[in-house]
């Protein structure tokens, strides 16, 4: 190959030179977009859109001198002047000419009028792009053929000894992998040998949007009985080629195949398993804000679930896009039919095992509101896109979830104490819940009660409420401070403190309890009602 590109080379025509310079300015800057000139390009060949804002680069293939009379500055000004309805931050052109003293005068007195800097990317700038990334010229001009001889030729040679043992196999592995990653502008490769002999190359976008760019086809021929796993074989296959998604091919389905692969890695071939890995597209989605709605027969917002997209895949007739809400619990697939411009939606709900309620809550309530008679809607940066989705009836014992989630929910925010939602309750756990639930959310509980037991440090017989008991008088407004215990299983969860004021306290029993030393160092006490058996509960 040439030191240096031939920018008046026949091949290099203005398509050449466009497709060649804006896959430099993706393999550049990875946020790159081009923009589809078959409309009008509205004077941007590629841009970028930045977090400091839009950056355009104009593309012109010129060579020669930028003057007048060819009607080239009017092009250009042209150009820059639509370039400038877009209120970018920066315009570049991009031409393979080193401006003249006069032509630069004229490129300043154009831009000046323009807020925004712009900037003349010439051919000493090209050369030394096309000299940092020579996989580019030698694809788009030269062909790659002679390459892969050539390192066909060096993998043959790969049958010398290792004389270093590993490391001579390390340093041949990465040289043709380097070799092999020289061949293509728009993938990068990696290779892997099994036990077995069998080889596994894998292809690898250098940029996003590199499958647009130089997209991978398959084609071939398929046998699909009219049976039921024939025809989910045959759809699997289809929706693959209409919206990118990954299937596998038995090989009891598979006449032949052939792919068509950078770098002449594909071919025909004669039966076999197919697998097709998604066409994954890693254009970011900038502030794309997603979320499924559900409203009545009214028109009324009755739920909405935020969601972010987790992968988009893209084929001939549309795009797929898995969603999942915040939480990782509720899963959403969407097709846009691109020919009818509709969509479709379908969403489904995983449990997870170990969860907190405060996780679960959006979705069980979303599920909650998902009756029939309603609709389910996709929602993108506030705007509902398309018709909305007839919803079945509502998924049995939801309600009950809900309030279980609800009041788990109010436990674990008002105490602090958070733990994974129980796998499943017995009837004195889930009593034992809502009580701890009415202590801690009620200011003040009432209750009725018959005699309370507690035990109490002998040095305590001395305080004024006990002495007044021990003498056989009732006791008003007695004070007793309890912890808010919630036994859930083997787990135990202190959530607290109460103070119980009983209104009226008589002494029943005082006993002596032994100690861990055998001293009588501990008495056992109980109480029962005077003339009032109520009985206030407060949080402290």
């Amino acid at each position: 190959m040439k030191n240096r590109v031939d920018w008046t080379d026949e091949r290099l025509g203005s398509n050449v030179y466009e497709d060649m310079v804006s896959v430099l300015i993706s393999r550049l800057h990875p946020q790159a977009q081009r923009i589809d000139g078959a409309g009008g390009d509205k004077g941007r060949d590629v841009q970028v859109p930045l977090p400091t804002g839009l950056e355009i680069f104009e593309l012109k293939s010129f060579t020669g001198r930028l003057d007048e009379r060819s009607g080239r500055r009017r092009q250009v000004s042209d150009s820059l002047r639509n370039a400038a309805k877009h209120n970018p931050v920066a315009w570049y052109l991009v031409v393979p000419i080193n401006h003249t003293d006069g032509e630069l005068a004229w490129f300043n007195d154009l831009t000046a009028k323009y807020p925004f800097p712009c900037v003349w990317r010439g051919k000493d700038w090209l050369d030394n792009q096309m000299a940092s990334h020579p996989e580019l010229p030698r694809y788009y001009l030269e062909g790659s053929n002679d390459e892969i001889v050539s390192m066909m030729r060096e993998i043959n040679q790969e049958q010398a000894a290792l004389t270093r043992g590993v490391t001579d196999l390390v340093d041949r592995v990465r040289t043709l992998k380097d070799r092999l990653n020289s061949l293509d502008p728009h993938y990068e490769f990696s290779f892997s040998v099994q036990p077995n002999g069998s080889v596994n190359v894998t292809t690898h976008p250098r940029y996003p949007g590199a499958e647009k760019d130089r997209p991978i086809q398959v084609g071939g021929v398929f046998s699909f009985p009219d049976t039921e796993d024939g025809k989910q074989a045959a759809q699997a296959l289809q929706d693959s080629f209409d919206y990118g998604t990954a299937t596998v091919v038995s090989s009891e389905f598979v006449k032949n195949f052939s792919i068509d692969a950078p770098a002449d890695f594909g071919g025909n071939f004669d039966g076999g398993e197919l697998r097709v890995g998604g066409a994954i597209d890693n254009t970011p989605l900038a502030d794309a804000r997603f979320a499924l709605r559900i409203r009545d027969a009214q028109g009324v917002v009755k739920a909405h679930l935020p969601l972010e997209a987790k992968e988009r895949t893209s084929g001939r007739r549309g795009i797929e896009l898995k969603l999942e809400d915040l939480g990782g619990v509720a899963k959403v697939v969407t097709r846009f039919d691109v020919s009818t411009h509709q969509a479709k939606i379908n969403y489904s709900f995983h449990m997870p095992e170990r969860s907190l309620p405060c996780i679960l809550l959006p979705v069980v309530r979303f599920l909650a509101e998902a009756k029939e008679g309603r609709g389910a809607t996709l929602v993108l940066n506030g705007k509902e896109i398309g018709p909305p989705m007839d919803l079945p009836a509502s998924t049995p014992n939801v309600e009950e979830s809900l309030k279980l989630l609800r009041v788990l929910d109010d436990i674990q925010r008002l105490s602090g104490v958070y733990f994974p939602i129980p796998q499943s309750l017995t009837d004195e756990e889930f009593e034992s819940i809502k009580e701890v639930h009415r202590y801690l959310t009620s200011e003040t509980n009432i209750e009725r009660w018959d005699y309370v037991s507690f035990t109490i440090p002998r040095a305590s017989l001395d305080s004024p409420e006990l002495q007044q008991l021990q003498q056989g008088d009732s006791v008003a407004n007695l004070v007793l401070r309890n912890e808010i215990v919630l036994r859930l299983g083997e787990d135990v969860f202190n959530l607290g403190c109460l103070n119980r004021t009983y209104a009226s306290a008589k002494l029943e029993s005082l006993t002596a309890v032994a100690g861990d030393s055998g001293a009588e160092d501990a008495v056992a006490v109980k109480i029962v009602p005077g003339d009032d058996t109520s009985a206030s509960v407060s949080l402290m």
